[in-house]
């Protein structure tokens, strides 16, 4: 009994100092990459850990591993290293280390901080792809790990080298669990079986045979006894843990279950997964009976987990939404948002103050001067993948992956009416300058432009061999500039529709095009960033790139300001920009990088980098001063601009 009080007080000092002496309080401004003034969204959320005395809740990201009081649900800190989507995170039963298992791209690691300083301890190699599953074992003394490659892999925490690695499974390993006694590992595969190991000697002790379909998740009942195991055949299966024998299946489930734990006194199994809206339940692991249902919010629940005392219960939703309960009561505690998927667009509103963003079926909108989340804006059942603002602020537009575009008032939030007619999804969207006319670029090969008030179709432009991929709207409203899949750049009068001047095909991609402020430039993107002449066509100056240098190639001095042709070979820019002051330009290559160029001299004045999936838009401030960039990592970063 000693020893448990002190590893209480030990714990409890240890939170206390954590929250009180680490850490900044506003998210924001967490782990923030060089140049970034601010971080808007929390990133995909994947998995979630409890930390030993119930004081604060991890959150595995895709920028990172977040630290959440438990009790408050304020955000703590933000844990990052990894180069890409962390997917699994546990704490250490001591409670001074968290651990996060990562994935994607080139990077296949385990990475471990000191929950007292926040600190970055040390980095595990080994797994040569994601990493899925990570559980310290209850001595202490050692962290197993699973994932894609098929392989179990212990650690010793004390040296931080590999001690042994178990193969056997012939498809994906997604799920580990380590017994109380620290014996026997159980771990769960996409190959329908589950595994029991002999922690100490590497050797199998029994295959479960029995799941039809992936094993998504394992755990161990606290007296170490039985092993259950969520499929997604839509079972939940009771093994003996030193035999391998079924012991009992729950069947009525009637969803796929992702998430299965036992409550601290053994005596219920919550399941966490899809189906009928049930997708929380609870079992009375001695009558195998239903005791109670949770609707947790959004359609599944990806991850559950039990407080240390027993009495929370955590879920969280596919959609990123942390939902906390009272066991008891079975009432909601607590509600945790922020983590959302792709960023696919963003937009400045005219004014300046609320920044939309489109995140999957959904725009979300953030107040700009307190960097928080305002409303959000509900579509079809359609991923949005392009907003724009209409310039007296009183409309937002979303085209979808259905090709119904979607206008909202900005003012109520409330949905106004669809414009029907494309037969692909929509790429863009854009505003004629007076807000009457809405331009929208589709697969279908079509740029339809639409009357803003009745929503009556206006004009049908052709986009050959190709989808259209981006339009935009010239300053004075009488020319439309839109760019193909074929890169090729069309300009079109607006008011007959008809085919005014054509752009040769120069390698663009088609993905972006924009007008500089005074109407005289068009900046095309692809393989090239390219200013043109948008009168004549004309294609001006040429600079070749040397990684981050630039050398003339030829200097034309036209329309009284230079023009240029940015040459990207290795990095096609895939989304360009023009600050509305007129001096800079931006661009996003293939490396994600975001390159501000000085639009007079050609030089190139700063490359930022930190999202860490693709980069998807980005959009000036009206003032010129901040650069938003939306990412596929559910981010938007809000970048200084050098002036």
């Amino acid at each position: 009994m000693k020893t448990i009080y002190t590893s209480i007080i030990t714990l409890s000092l240890l939170f206390a100092f954590f929250l009180t002496n680490a850490f900044p309080q506003d998210y924001t401004q967490f782990s923030l990459p060089n140049g970034a003034k601010a971080r808007l969204g929390k990133g995909d959320a994947e998995d979630i850990a409890y930390y030993p005395n119930g004081a604060l809740l991890a959150v595995a990201s895709s920028i990172g591993v977040w630290l959440y009081d438990a009790h408050t649900g304020a955000e703590v800190n933000l844990l990052t290293g990894h180069a890409n989507t962390v997917h699994c995170v546990a704490f250490s039963p001591d409670g001074i280390t968290v651990a996060g298992g990562s994935g994607l791209g080139d990077e296949y690691t385990i990475r471990l901080w000191d929950i007292r300083t926040g600190k970055q301890d040390s980095i595990l190699f080994g797994h040569t792809s994601n990493i899925r599953s990570i559980a310290f074992s209850p001595d202490g003394n050692t962290l197993v790990s699973a994932g894609d490659d098929r392989t179990i892999r212990l650690w010793d925490l004390g040296t931080g080298r590999l001690k042994r690695t178990f193969t056997g499974h012939t498809e994906k390993i997604y799920t580990v669990a380590v017994s109380p006694d620290s014996n026997t590992i159980a771990s769960g595969s996409w190959d329908h079986t589950v595994r029991l190991w002999d922690a100490n000697t590497g050797q199998p002790k029994a295959t479960c045979l029995g799941h039809t379909h992936w094993v998504n998740s394992v755990t161990f009942s606290p007296n170490g006894n039985v092993v259950a195991s969520g499929s997604r055949d839509q079972t939940v299966r009771l093994w003996d843990a030193n035999t391998g024998q079924l012991k009992h299946t729950i069947s009525e489930y009637k969803g796929r279950v992702n998430s299965v734990a036992f409550s601290p006194d053994g005596q219920t199994l919550v399941t966490g997964g899809s189906g009928n809206g049930a997708n929380i339940q609870l079992w009375n692991v001695a009558t195998k009976e239903l005791e109670q249902t949770l609707f947790a919010y959004g359609s599944s629940a990806q991850a559950v987990t039990y407080s240390p005392d027993g009495k929370t219960l955590a879920s969280l939703s596919w959609d990123g939404t942390i939902q906390l309960w009272n066991v008891g009561t079975g009432k909601q505690k607590l509600f945790i948002t922020g983590h959302r998927g792709t960023i696919g667009s963003v937009a400045y509103s005219p004014d300046g103050k609320t920044l939309a963003s489109a995140s999957g079926y959904a725009i979300l909108l953030w107040d700009v001067g307190t960097k928080r989340y305002k409303l959000t804006l509900k579509g079809q059942n359609k991923l949005i993948n392009s907003v724009v603002y209409s310039p007296d602020n009183r409309t937002l537009a979303g085209g979808s992956g259905n090709g119904v575009i979607q206008l909202w008032d900005t003012d109520t939030g409330t949905h106004k009416f669809n414009l029907i007619g494309h037969t692909g999804a929509v790429r863009a969207v854009g505003f004629s300058p007076d807000g009457k006319t809405l331009a929208s670029a589709c697969n279908d090969q079509t740029i339809r432009l639409w009357d803003v008030r009745t929503g009556e179709l206006i004009h049908t432009l052709v986009e050959e061999r190709g989808g259209a991929f981006s339009v935009a709207y010239s300053p004075d409203g009488k020319t439309l500039a839109s760019g193909g899949f074929n890169g090729v750049t069309r300009l079109w009068d607006v008011g007959t529709g008809e085919l005014k001047l054509t752009l040769p095909n120069t390698g663009s991609s088609g993905f972006s095009i924009a007008y500089s402020p005074n109407g005289k430039m068009l900046a095309t993107g692809g393989r090239r960033i390219q200013l043109w002449n948008a009168k004549t066509g004309e294609k001006i100056q040429t600079f070749e790139q040397h990684s981050t240098k630039f050398e003339v190639v030829k200097s034309i001095i036209s329309l009284g300001q230079n023009s240029h042709s940015l040459d990207r070979h290795e990095d096609a820019a895939d989304f360009i920009a023009y600050s509305p002051d007129g001096k800079t330009l931006a661009g996003v290559g293939d490396d994600d990088r975001i390159r501000l160029w000085d639009v007079k001299t050609g030089k190139l004045k700063r490359i930022y980098s930190g999202h860490k999936w693709s980069v998807k838009s980005i959009a000036f401030s009206p003032d010129s001063k901040t650069l938003a960039s939306g990412s596929s990592d559910g981010t938007i970063l809000l970048w200084e601009v050098p002036q």
